[in-house]
């Protein structure tokens, strides 16, 4: 079922992006306006030649044939997934590592309620509506009102920094803050736009990899009369107040002017709350002003704050010789020792001034930065890991596509190549990645390629053309060759045909995805066990029912006031049977009571297949009865997944089902999401 899930998804998706394709190539008049990668919320059009083909493409699901897998690494897995959902505590991952730490509920609320506390304070849900207000009037002004969601209220948690010296005695958390403003995704264009025009035009050293660093390093003169002075910008993002955040805007616009309306945008951004269990929190200095680390635009506000830094820097270091990543600066300097001891002191109080705190090395002669060790003295430079953490990657009998293990030696040989400067260190420093990649079950040799060979695989020029892809999700246990038959059926529907030149292999291509992997697992584990209701000792349980005949009045058994559920309808006429499948996002008692209205008026007749089937019973004269079952559980469509499991599920079981006496209609499959209109700033006066 978790397959065919993905499966149906996946399908819907391209069946819509081929309507919308259509749909804009058979009306050409059509504008399409900047709607900034918002996806609209209308059902895409029913286009009449693509009918026969998505007819055969829901069939899909229908025909996948699944197989048994033996394998010792598989089984494991499993027994690990198992072992995480039913784990009664909560787990945490490492700060800056690949481990994981398991706490109990009651002990995870505590520690999170203290760190939250340290610096926060309540606020109320009116601020909270004031800011999706003012969202819904910018989406208004932009005309996204009905794409753009409103304030992202997920639940704040923490990593573990056991990285420090004081972990485990006093262990020491990350607050992370995942909640954030759709109105970001508009502000990170903004900020992308800027800051890429400003570094250039100043040519200022922001770097956004390795490779611009080793660049960097290589194109430094005099060498051996330099010296490293690094710097790290102790918790930049949380850092940065609103004064530094107008400062650098004001600076930005002497060489890129923002528009009044983009500033308001760029403003409205930063606007935050952190929630626990859905309740509203702000800095304790009582702003909203914020920038998280989980914010659409987080990192772009860094990198124009960044290259405002970089600016005051330059009467300290000339530019050339200073470069800055996110909060890690990097510098070569002459000088001796007491001078650049003064220059120390100098940036220490700059920082300061920027209301930052940074720590400083200097009077070095070779350094790691980001993941290369730079060397001064021998003009070298190598890979670089932290100590004792060794590389891990995919394993070979992992359920990744199998394209993607294919690549991954040959990325490995890449990047190893790329962060070493000749093939001697290649050679001394290749043995742990490939002891490595052996432990992964890969028996691929990784060889040294060269620079010349990695700039001709890159020279090569490719056209670039406007392609629609089809994801369908990968699994091992899966026999059916999915991407095959959907090619076929683009084939079949398309070669040699007036729609051939629109869809055809080299403008529809398949590329599989993966299914959910092991950190998916553990987040919907953590929600599941924080979101769960405690029912202390003597405390009433929570009402699964309030008819007024009691159990036997309830159309559900006594379980009418459960939600997020799937439920059917069977309806039984004499020998006559016909099912119903149907959602109730909130309680099925609002569902039920619905239908009822529908089954007594006959101007609510058309409002459901159902309520179409009763009336044609009544108007026959026949006597009916109806059965109400839940077939399955789902959660509604969230903000901060942007996903809704329960219309998926639907889709699902409906397209699923061996019932020739089924009511749903195939037109529901291509449906939108109902409950995501609640979460909508249209939905704001």
């Amino acid at each position: 079922m978790q397959y065919h899930r993905a499966l149906v998804g996946k399908i819907e998706k391209v069946a819509t992006n081929m309507r919308w394709k259509l749909y804009h190539i058979q009306n050409p008049g059509v504008q399409s306006t900047n709607n900034f990668g918002f996806k609209t919320t209308i059902s895409a059009p029913v286009m009449k030649d693509l009918l026969a083909f998505e007819e055969e493409l829901f069939a899909i699901p229908k025909s996948i044939q699944f197989r048994q897998v033996n394998c010792e690494f598989q089984h494991a897995l499993k027994q690990t997934c198992k072992n995480i959902k039913e784990s009664k505590d909560i787990i945490i991952k490492g700060d800056k590592s690949k481990n994981l730490y398991s706490l109990p509920v009651a002990e995870y609320e505590k520690l999170i309620h203290n760190n939250i506390t340290k610096d926060y304070m309540k606020a109320d849900q009116i601020d909270v509506s004031q800011v999706n207000k003012e969202a819904a009037r910018i989406a208004q002004h932009l005309g996204v009102q009905d794409r753009v969601d409103k304030f992202i209220p997920a639940e704040a948690f923490v990593t573990v920094k056991d990285h420090k010296p004081s972990f485990p005695s006093k262990p020491e958390v990350r607050l992370l803050n995942p909640a954030k403003s759709n109105v970001g995704k508009i502000s990170k264009q903004i900020l992308e736009a800027a800051v890429l025009n400003i570094r250039s035009t100043k040519q200022i050293n922001q770097w956004v990899n390795s490779k611009e660093v080793i660049a960097w390093f290589n194109n430094l003169d005099n060498k051996q009369n330099l010296t490293f002075f690094k710097f790290d910008v102790v918790s930049f993002y949380p850092s940065i107040s609103e004064t530094l955040f107008n400062d650098a805007i004001q600076w930005a616009e002497s060489i890129y002017p923002f528009s009044h309306e983009e500033l308001t945008i760029l403003k409205h951004s930063r606007k935050s709350f952190l929630f626990k269990k859905q309740e509203p929190w702000v800095k304790k200095d009582n702003s909203n002003f914020d920038v998280t680390m989980g914010s659409f635009d987080g990192a772009e506000v860094c990198d124009l704050v960044g290259l405002y830094i970089l600016h005051k820097l330059e009467a300290l270091v000339f530019k050339k010789n200073i470069g800055l990543y996110r909060d890690d600066g990097l510098a070569a300097i002459p000088g001796s020792g007491p001078q650049v001891d003064r220059l120390r002191k100098q940036f220490t109080s700059l920082f300061k001034k920027l209301g930052l705190n940074i720590t400083v090395e200097c009077n070095l002669k070779q350094t790691d930065f980001l993941d290369v060790f730079l060397n001064l003295s021998t003009s070298e430079f190598k890979p670089y890991r932290k100590p004792n953490q060794l590389p891990v990657y995919i394993n070979l009998k992992s359920d990744h596509p199998s394209n993607i293990k294919r690549q991954l030696p040959k990325m490995i040989s890449e990047r190893i190549s790329t962060l070493s400067c000749s093939r001697q260190v290649y050679d001394s420093e290749i043995g742990t990645y490939q002891a490595a990649l052996k432990s992964a079950g890969y028996n691929e040799n990784l060889e040294f390629i060269s620079r010349r060979q990695q700039n001709s695989q890159q020279s090569k020029k490719k056209r670039r053309r406007k392609i629609l892809w089809f994801n369908p999700p990968f699994s091992g246990i899966v026999k059916t060759n999915v991407a095959q038959k959907f090619l076929g059926l683009i084939d079949k529907h398309f070669k040699d045909k007036p729609l051939g030149k629109y869809f055809n292999r080299n403008s529809v291509k398949v590329s599989y995805s993966c299914m959910p992997n092991i950190a998916s697992i553990i987040a919907s584990h953590n929600n599941k066990l924080i979101s769960e209701p405690h029912t202390e000792p003597g405390q009433k349980q929570k009402q699964e029912c309030n008819c007024r005949g009691g159990v036997a009045a309830c159309p559900l058994d006594g379980k009418c006031l459960q939600q997020s559920i799937i439920y059917k309808a069977t309806v039984k006429s004499g020998k006559q049977i016909a099912t119903y499948l149907g959602q109730a996002g909130n309680t099925f008692k609002e569902r039920y009571s619905n239908h009822m209205v529908t089954f007594r008026h006959e101007r609510h007749e058309h409002k459901t297949s159902l309520s179409k089937y009763i009336w044609e019973l009544k108007r026959a004269n026949k006597q009916y009865d109806v059965a109400w079952t839940v077939v399955a559980r789902a959660p509604t469509y969230g903000p901060a997944s942007g996903k809704c499991g329960l219309c998926n599920m639907e889709k699902t079981m409906i397209l699923m089902a061996n019932d020739p006496h089924l009511l749903n209609k195939r037109s529901e499959l291509m449906s939108k999401c109902r409950h995501r209109r609640k979460y909508l700033l249209s939905g704001i006066t």
